[in-house]
This record gives structure tokens, C-alpha cells and sequence, in this order.
């Protein structure tokens, strides 16, 4: 039997990184969308159920998950009554805005038995599935550091909640929890951080700009995004004791969906630029070998693949809730470094016990 998923909003987040993600998966099922734009849901699933009330579908008996995309502020509410209502949640980053409320969550979610998941596809990029291959290899020797940038040219301010005064508005908690979430899940929690987090564009309401120093014991890995950059975006930055791997673009897969084309059509995602990828071969100091390679295929179907098989009880969610907790840390912490200007040491353990 299907999996039947309500989806709450049918904003960007729902219509492009959600529903044809759904409708692609042959466990599951879309019985019910929470939207006010009824005539766009229809347009795209024309059988399904359309309501204006998120509570109807968190009480719907035909309801199996619930899937959240609605503004940052209502995430932990809506989770909570999700749960508490006996449905498996899969919510949004970033899930919530306090540790305290991702904790409880992930420990409502153990109580009841439940699956709770937050949507970091971006572990399913073909570029950080390559830059992962390459570091668990050690092809190019042992990853010493990484630069992870997700650039846009946006110079000017838009008028959307994302970047209205706010708890979890701005650039920091839009883009940030999609690469912090990456080094963590990769490289665990770092030793210390810096942060520096700053409004840089006229008329900014929120942050805009941001840059993150990661420090480990034997490497460092530097997280960063600017509204300001017009050229080409260099994604990733690897620097290896026996080379360097380098990355131009963004992942294909969100341009190719903006534009309409379906992950269930053959030449997905072809309607998008794709990424130039240089690896360097050091065979030794002063001689270094250039190789253009191939983008390695991202798969945001498998995130839904793997949540799907974790509902049946056939494995695991493709985001422990333990990382799920890690992460708020990870982004308050940094908050606290760049009020303070000062390095912040980790000194976190998840508490989900069930009370």
C-alpha cells in the first residue's frame, strides 16, 4: 500500500523540491495539498485533495506523512501537532529556529514511534557526492582544506519573508543550513567555529552575506555566501596533500525543476547549466596534471527513496535526528560567534531522551 502524504504549501519549496518528488515515487502517494492557490495544485495534480486548513491534514485518518514547507516561524507548531497526531513529518530547512525545539520534536517523534526527518537534500547534489567519493577514497590524499560556496548575484533586496526582520529570516538560515549541513554530515562537529554573518546590500532588512571557519584537528573548511557575485559561482574548493578537485555551478537538478522538467523524464535534468569540474593530480610538486571531469549525477529522488523505505521499517532516514539537532547548534553557535566576534568551541550532545 502507498505511502499518502499531505503536503503543507505549495509555495517554491512544495511545488519544485517536493511534489514531483512524491508523485515520482512509486511507494508513495499524494492524497492532500494545504494551499490557498487551489487552481496552481489542480493544475499540477489534478485528483488531489485541496484544503485550506494545515490541521485538516494532520487530522486526515488516510493521512501517512506529512510533509512541511511553510514560513520558518510556523515549522515547530506544525511539526509538533503533526506528530502528536500520529503522522511521520518530513520538514523544511531550516526544521526549527531553537535547540530546544528540535529537541523536543525528535523526542516527540521517539515516543510515538515515528519517523521526523528535515529536508537536507542537498547531501543528494552530484557534487558533494563526488567531493565525498574523493575524500573516502583518498584518491587525492587527505583532505587538508575546503572551501563550500553557494553565491548568488542578488545585489539588490526583495520584499519576501525570507528577508523581513525576523527569527530564522536571512541569508544565514535560507542558505546556510544547506552547506553547514554538508561539512557536518561529512566531517562531524568541528572543534571550534568563527563566524562572521553581516548586512552588506542597501536596504537590507536581514543578513545577506556570511562566512564560517570550521576547525578540526587536522583540516579546515570555510562556508560562505555573497549576494554580490556576478562571475561564475566556484561551488567547491578541495585541497588535497596530492592535488586539489574544484567545482564551477550549482547542482543542475534545482534549475532543470524551476524549469519544468519532471526527475521521471529520461534527459533529467538537461534544461539546466551544468557544472565544470577540474580535479589536479599532483604527481609531485612541480608536475600537476589537469583533468576535466564528467558532473557526477545528483538524485534528490533517492532522499525520498530512503525516507520512504525508513517509514516501512527498512532502514534509516537519510537525516538522523541526532544530525537534525547537531545542525541548530551548529547554526546558533555561529549567531553567538558573530555577535561576539569571538571563536566558539562545540560542546554538544543531543538529548532525545523520551521523558
Amino acid at each position: 500500500m502507498a505511502i499518502r502524504v499531505g503536503l503543507i504549501g505549495f509555495g517554491l519549496s512544495g511545488r519544485v523540491f517536493h511534489a514531483p518528488f512524491v508523485m515520482n515515487d512509486p511507494g508513495m502517494e499524494m492524497a492532500y495539498v494545504c494551499s490557498s492557490k487551489a487552481d496552481e495544485v489542480r493544475a499540477v495534480l489534478p485528483d488531489v485533495s485541496v484544503v485550506s486548513s494545515a490541521e485538516s491534514v494532520f487530522a486526515a485518518p488516510d493521512v501517512d506523512l506529512v510533509v512541511i514547507t511553510t514560513p520558518n516561524a510556523l515549522h515547530f507548531d506544525q511539526a509538533k501537532l503533526a506528530l502528536e497526531n500520529g503522522k511521520h513529518v518530513l520538514l523544511e530547512k531550516p526544521s526549527v529556529t531553537r535547540l530546544s525545539q528540535i529537541e523536543a520534536l525528535c523526542a516527540l517523534a521517539k515516543q510515538k514511534g515515528l519517523v521526523f526527518c528535515v529536508y537536507q537534500n542537498r547531501r543528494f547534489d552530484g557534487d558533494f557526492l563526488r567531493l565525498k567519493t574523493l575524500i573516502e577514497s583518498g584518491e587525492l590524499g587527505e583532505l587538508k582544506h575546503l572551501d563550500s560556496r553557494f553565491d548568488r548575484f542578488r545585489p539588490t533586496a526583495q520584499a519576501r519573508w525570507r528577508e523581513e526582520p525576523g527569527v530564522g529570516t536571512g541569508i544565514f538560515w535560507d542558505l546556510g543550513p544547506h552547506i553547514l549541513d554538508q561539512a557536518l554530515s561529512i566531517f562531524g562537529p568541528p572543534k571550534w567555529l568563527h563566524a562572521s554573518i553581516d548586512k552588506l546590500r542597501d536596504g537590507s532588512q536581514t543578513h545577506d552575506w556570511f562566512e564560517v571557519e570550521f576547525g578540526y584537528d587536522d583540516k579546515r573548511v570555510r562556508l560562505a555566501s555573497t549576494p554580490f557575485e556576478a562571475g561564475e559561482m566556484r561551488r567547491f574548493n578541495a585541497r588535497f596533500t596530492k592535488g586539489s578537485w574544484q567545482c564551477v555551478g550549482l547542482d543542475p537538478q534545482e534549475e532543470a525543476l524551476r524549469a519544468g522538467q519532471m526527475p521521471w523524464q529520461d534527459e533529467f535534468p538537461s534544461k539546466a547549466a551544468q557544472q565544470k569540474i577540474t580535479r589536479f593530480v599532483a604527481h609531485s610538486q612541480d608536475d600537476i596534471e589537469s583533468i576535466q571531469e564528467a558532473a557526477t549525477q545528483g538524485d534528490y529522488a533517492a532522499f525520498y527513496a530512503q525516507l520512504r523505505d525508513a517509514i516501512l521499517g527498512k532502514g534509516e532516514a537519510p537525516v538522523a535526528m541526532e544530525q537534525a539537532c547537531q545542525l541548530i547548534y551548529l547554526i546558533c553557535l555561529a549567531e553567538q560567534s558573530a555577535e561576539s566576534g569571538q571563536r566558539m568551541s562545540w560542546g554538544y550532545t543531543p538529548n532525545l531522551s523520551v521523558k
